[in-house]
């Protein structure tokens, strides 16, 4: 009890009991999207303090397009980072999340000390603190490249400042690589994205989790009344005595999925798919269903079904 606790408390303080999704946390919170130029003053030479559910991380923003990492555990890495155009902050680290490049927008909120990252999808994965400078003294010592101002973010319309880094002894300059440059390694982002997706599923009544793609995750008895879930992906979803009741299921896809004594009364359940879904002594009083597919479902013991 007292994890459970403890948990729902986390989330609370990261999440403001509230938004989830970057549509939310504007709703919400009239919070603004950080541009090209602001996200690089935010983390050029600074450090940000990352909290999720699950993970606590310090990383240093080194000018020279270093990153230094830190976790709670005291375990250490190091890697790359950057600012597209977009305003994305992307960076990759030599070991941790597998290596992959992740990319984030970065919002503040009207608190203007409350800042948060957002993958590509809207689902938001990190509340985020600045520090000023290295104040973890992450900076590799002994680190043979030289710090330089990092290169400017390239906009259009404007010339791009050079921030060359100078080999010692020698005269010839280079640009270090740019880590928007590599290709994307996606699978292994949308695996942290799903883990604090289904994470976020069961508990999370009134949600905003529309179009989220829940698909085979262990939600049993999970709380989502009236939450929003229209056009979300629950195939193969394990919803074993869930609650949905009053749920939006708008073209939801709910093929095979598992939903033995789930509550979906007053659900929104036009046009989703149910097929081979298993709905024995589920509840759908008062669900509307014009449109569902409910080819092959179980439905032995199955309330409001004709």
């Amino acid at each position: 009890m007292k994890y459970c606790i403890l948990l729902i408390l986390t989330c609370c303080l990261l999440c403001g009991c509230g938004p989830t999704t970057v549509n939310t946390l504007v709703q919400d919170r009239g919070a603004q999207k950080l541009s090209a130029k602001e996200v690089l003053a935010l983390v050029n030479g600074n450090t940000l303090f990352l909290q999720t559910f699950n993970e606590d991380t310090t990383l240093y923003f080194d000018p020279s397009g270093q990153l230094f990492g830190k976790a709670l555990s005291a375990d250490k890495d190091k890697g790359k980072w950057d600012v597209s155009e977009g305003g994305e902050l992307c960076f990759h680290m030599d070991k941790w999340w597998y290596g992959d490049l992740r990319c984030f927008q970065v919002y503040r909120d009207t608190n203007k000390n409350k800042l948060h990252l957002a993958g590509s999808n809207g689902v938001l994965q990190y509340a985020a603190e600045q520090q000023a400078g290295d104040s973890k003294q992450l900076y590799a010592i002994g680190n043979q490249q030289k710090k330089s101002l990092r290169r400017s973010i390239r906009t259009t319309g404007e010339d791009e400042p050079g921030a060359a880094l100078s080999t010692t002894g020698s005269d010839t300059t280079t640009r270090p690589p740019s880590v928007i440059e590599e290709p994307r390694h996606s699978v292994e982002g949308k695996k942290d994205t799903n883990v604090t997706i289904e994470w976020m599923a069961k508990d999370c009544p009134g949600c905003n989790l529309a179009g989220a793609d829940l698909g085979k995750a262990e939600l049993i008895g999970a709380r989502l009344a009236k939450a929003d879930l229209h056009g979300a992906n629950l195939s193969m979803a394990n919803l074993r005595r869930a609650d949905l009741q009053g749920a939006n299921l708008r073209e939801a896809i709910l093929t095979y999925a598992n939903l033995p004594g789930a509550d979906l009364r007053g659900a929104d359940l036009r046009g989703a798919v149910l097929k081979g879904a298993n709905l024995i002594r589920a509840d759908l009083s008062g669900a509307k269903l014009e449109g569902a597919d409910l080819t092959e479902v179980l439905r032995e013991g199955t309330k409001g079904l004709k």
